[in-house]
């Protein structure tokens, strides 16, 4: 058996918030203001609205002012995109989040491209997404961003194979290419995928994303293997992630636990986002 670190996410957003905190304070010194966050909600989704809840806490924490909006399509004669465009031109916000999953009524293809790409904080939009797959990122999705940080912050190792249980365009296909643009090897895997334990034995880095409680249990990783999780459920009660702890301790390496793993880090994530492209427009401003 080996010693198993259990990565502390509250203790390593804390750096992240320092320096959200100092951008925070030079925002106010120009603008006269917080900065505003809009935080729209169209789902329905219990997890959605726990980690909602837990950016409303992050943003008040660090003094960003939050304006929570519950998107519905049951408002006879409104459209969910004319209500957004309209909030949107009312609060005049300095970076927009859009919670997921988008129900089946919102056309999130037209709703990533009616948001202007300076506010979004998210990585969302085509040209964000674009800018990433090219190699010339700006600002990637939260959660695959925080994902990649605790993965560096573990040593740039280029020969290490790398496992993403993902294919989504928010979590697994931002961070396969941004790690494939840092030179990692990246097999990426998702609900189809054949044998998926032979592929995940042999990685070194295992990032899941699944939404299924305590899915990954240590027949699905080698000795010494790195687990990011990044599954998030509420079962009985409880929240829970994809990696079964008791399993995988003493044969994993690190681990990334649910709560307190990696969610910390996406929400700090966020908050760093917010401040980036709000002060790198005043930024542009100043020096025009």
């Amino acid at each position: 058996m080996i010693e198993t670190i259990i990565f502390d996410g509250r203790d390593f957003s804390r750096s992240i918030d320092k320096q959200t905190r100092i951008d925070i304070h030079r925002f106010m010194s120009i603008q006269g203001r917080e900065p505003k966050l809009l935080i729209i909600d169209p789902t329905d989704s219990e997890e959605a609205q726990i980690y909602g809840r837990s950016k409303i806490r992050k943003a008040n924490l660090l003094g960003i002012k939050v304006f929570p909006f519950k998107l519905s399509n049951e408002e006879k004669g409104k459209n969910p995109m004319e209500t957004i465009e309209t909030i949107l031109s009312e609060i005049e916000p300095d970076g927009v989040i859009i919670e997921r999953p988008y129900p089946y009524w919102l056309d999130s293809l037209y709703l990533e491209n009616i948001l202007p790409t300076y506010l979004d904080i998210e990585g969302i939009t085509i040209k964000s997404q674009g800018r990433n797959m090219i190699g010339y990122p700006y600002i990637i999705p939260a959660t695959a961003e925080a994902a990649l940080r605790i993965i560096l912050s573990l040593g740039d190792d280029h020969r290490k194979k790398v496992c993403i249980i993902n294919r989504t365009t928010i979590i697994g296909r931002p961070l396969a290419i941004s790690l494939l643009n840092r030179d990692f090897t990246v097999t990426v895997c998702h609900s189809k995928t054949r044998d998926l334990k032979s592929i995940t034995r042999e990685s070194d880095i295992i990032v899941t994303a699944t939404g299924k409680p305590g899915f990954i249990d240590s027949t699905y990783i080698g000795e010494g293997a790195i687990l990011i999780d990044v599954g998030i459920t509420e079962k009985d009660g409880k929240i829970m992630g994809d990696v079964n702890l008791d399993s995988v301790k003493g044969k994993a390496s690190f681990l990334t636990p649910v709560p307190g793993g990696v969610g910390p880090v996406t929400t700090s994530v966020l908050m760093s986002n917010l401040m980036k492209a709000t002060m790198d427009r005043i930024e542009e401003r100043l020096n025009f």
